[in-house]
């Protein structure tokens, strides 16, 4: 299953150590701090260098209506209760928010909406989830439209929808199981932004025009003889200039199972480091070294809400920065300084005891 990626390139040395690291438990981790509270449903965050800021996605709560079957028929209801917080590190009013009623819809299960944002390239590019299908959007209203779609915030804090990543689905389907539109990961690349469908179990390519084309399909896994979807979950820009991508990888019971994969520009995506358990999002720190977090390290279906963020060593060996104080955490960034932000309690069902966490590692 495994594939190797050694070049002799320096940039993509330190990665051949990946494939065959052992994990250790050694801590690392500094002082986890909370640095802002009261968030609802927060989810991916970045760092915006042009303003020296953290820019935290929050998902909302959905509302009450409209309301229409949503992924499996469980119905979904629509609020525009999401937002985007802003975290100047050092300011006296630290956090405050800069954009607010974003498209947010609430299941049985969880709360879907702005997902992820990038800083990067001169403006603020977001991603929304969804759980559905076009009659599912369709059902929640003209103010749904944001919904499963990127999109920019401009300086009034206003979304201008980009590319239709539902619309996509619904034409081409690549994963055959369902049309279900829930993207969660993006990053900003030259003239566009690629994406991690969550829902569609593929890497999409969306142009600032607005065209959407799929990069990749990220391919099941067969575990006890049985299929067991990748569910990408996050995608980021290596030290090496690839993109890595990090999978949730399927059946919450399916503990250790989820994998990191590299995809070079133009080639497909191979896994590089695997063993992890409901990865949720990953990074880069300053020293060009892997971090991967954990939703819940002893899977999501377990009373123990503990996460873990583990950082991977350039040998291969992993070290544990973080676990104590983590509650289903949803995203990381990395700051110039080093410091690593993280969002926390991102399963609330819409409660507003969501947190933004700063770790300064020990090492």
């Amino acid at each position: 299953m495994l594939r190797r990626l050694c070049t002799a390139t320096l940039a993509t040395a330190m990665f051949c150590g990946l494939m065959t690291g052992t994990a250790t438990q050694a801590g690392a981790g500094g002082r986890l701090d909370v640095v802002a509270e009261n968030l609802v449903t927060p989810r991916g965050l970045t760092w915006d260098a042009h303003a020296g800021r953290v820019l935290v996605t929050e998902a909302g709560r959905g509302g009450p209506s409209p309301c229409a079957p949503g992924v499996g028929g469980y119905p979904a209801c629509f609020g525009a209760t999401g937002a985007i917080t802003s975290y100047t590190p050092g300011k006296k009013r630290g956090a405050e928010r800069i954009a607010t009623g974003l498209p947010s819809v609430i299941n049985e299960f969880s709360v879907l909406g702005l997902h992820d944002v990038d800083a990067s390239h001169g403006r603020i590019s977001v991603v929304f989830g969804m759980g559905g299908d076009m009659a599912t959007r369709d059902g929640l209203g003209p103010a749904a439209r944001g919904l499963a779609q990127t999109g920019t915030i401009d300086r009034k804090g206003r979304l201008h929808p980009v590319g239709d990543l539902l619309a996509f689905e619904q034409r081409h389907n690549p994963h055959r199981a369902d049309v279900n539109a829930n993207a969660y990961g993006i990053v900003r690349v030259p003239g566009g932004t690629l994406v991690a469908e969550a829902g569609g179990n593929n890497i999409l390519s969306v142009t600032d025009g607005g065209s959407v084309r799929m990069v990749a399909l990220m391919p099941d896994q067969i575990v006890d003889g049985k299929p067991l979807e990748s569910v990408p979950s996050a995608i980021a820009k290596g030290p090496d200039g690839a993109f890595y991508i990090s999978e949730y990888s399927g059946e919450p019971t399916q503990l250790g199972k989820a994998r990191i994969w590299r995809m070079a520009p133009g080639r497909k995506p191979v896994v590089v480091t695997s063993g992890f358990t409901g990865v949720i999002d990953l990074a880069f720190d300053r020293q060009g070294r892997m971090l991967v977090l954990e939703l819940a390290e002893k899977g999501f279906d377990s009373p123990d809400r503990t996460g873990r963020l583990v950082r991977v060593e350039r040998d291969g060996r992993r070290t544990v920065l973080a676990r104590e104080g983590l509650e289903h955490p949803g995203g990381i960034t990395v700051a110039p300084n080093g410091d690593i932000y993280l969002t926390n309690r991102t399963t609330s069902l819409g409660e507003a005891n969501g947190q933004l966490l700063r770790l300064r590692p020990g090492r």
